[in-house]
């Protein structure tokens, strides 16, 4: 019933906040970088952070998260606000960088990782808050990919709280799919990767889980990741906004943001019935699988919207 409630207060605070962006004309205009051609309201991000600091409360005070993981989560406020005030105001990278370097050592701290799992702890959570932002480019991906992993996480590892960030994004949901009247926003963005982040590191006691966790946001970590190493690769301004993520040239090949989102959903949904199929002793098997299917998502892409000329 609590997700229910949430889902529905999500709907509720991101119908409220669209209001509120229009009026004050916090609006994300289209330039030769957008993959959309209208100024659409942003910040919707905002009914998903504060919707899911709900439930964390309402989990907390029932017992059912535990202490050190409630805390490492509150460290994600300066992230969400950070974002809040970058959707109005534009912040410079570095100062967005430098609140996200702190919000991760409070993380690291409350999450009591071994000493050896802290610069990768640190490494994934700096990195996960601006993969998710880079990759929220076309309407409903971000939300597609959030709402596959809180879902797939509750499955293979029975922790409520994934749950309440897959109602949190829920509602929200409708009014970014295609045509969105919305968008998340830095706020929501820099907001879920931070917390898929901290749920990947309070799962990391095993390599196993590692794994798991590896292949569940696999879609998004390529893209990201494949996109950065071709810039840098072309000596690129990395901190320059651009369309060159395989999910832009998509899009910009002739497929709609629709059909794009779509094709995510069942990369994702074949990754998870892989994982539960093969049990956790053989989903290594996986890898291979995932390595043919990304590869043939490169060619295809690079064939109709090669890097250079994107």
């Amino acid at each position: 019933m609590i997700y229910l409630f949430l889902a529905l207060l999500s709907a509720l605070l991101t119908y409220l906040v669209r209001l509120y962006a229009l009026k004050r004309s916090i609006l994300d205009i289209p330039n030769h970088r957008s993959s959309h051609e209208t100024p659409t309201p942003r910040g919707g991000g905002v009914a998903i952070v504060v919707t899911f600091f709900i439930g964390l409360w309402f989990m907390y005070e029932r017992g059912s998260v535990e202490a050190k993981l409630y805390y490492a989560i509150l460290a994600s406020l300066p992230v969400a606000l950070t974002g809040a005030l970058d959707d109005m105001l534009d912040l410079t990278a570095f100062k967005r960088l430098l609140v996200q370097v702190f919000s991760a050592v409070i993380a690291l701290y409350f999450l009591e990782l071994p000493w050896y799992l802290n610069i990768l702890g640190f490494f994934i959570l700096v990195w996960f808050t601006n993969l998710f932002n880079f990759l929220d480019g076309i309407d409903g991906y971000v939300s597609i990919e959030a709402l596959f992993i809180s879902i797939s996480a509750y499955i293979l590892f029975q922790n409520p709280l994934y749950l309440v960030l897959g109602a949190s994004v829920v509602g929200f949901l409708p009014y970014n799919w295609q045509k969105a009247s919305i968008f998340m926003g830095d706020v929501g963005s820099t907001f879920i990767g931070f917390i898929v982040a901290v749920f990947i590191l309070y799962d990391a006691t095993t390599l196993q889980n590692v794994l798991v966790w590896a292949l569940l946001t696999s879609p998004f970590w390529f893209d990201a990741t494949y996109t950065l190493l071709r810039r840098l690769m072309n000596r690129e301004n990395i901190t320059q906004a651009h369309r060159k993520h395989l999910f832009q040239r998509a899009v910009r090949s002739g497929f709609s943001h629709k059909y794009v989102a779509l094709v995510l959903s069942v990369i994702n949904l074949f990754i998870i019935l892989s994982i539960i199929l093969l049990h956790e002793t053989n989903i290594v098997l996986l890898l291979p699988v995932l390595v043919i299917i990304f590869t043939g998502v490169v060619y295809f892409i690079e064939k109709r919207v090669p890097f250079e000329k994107a």
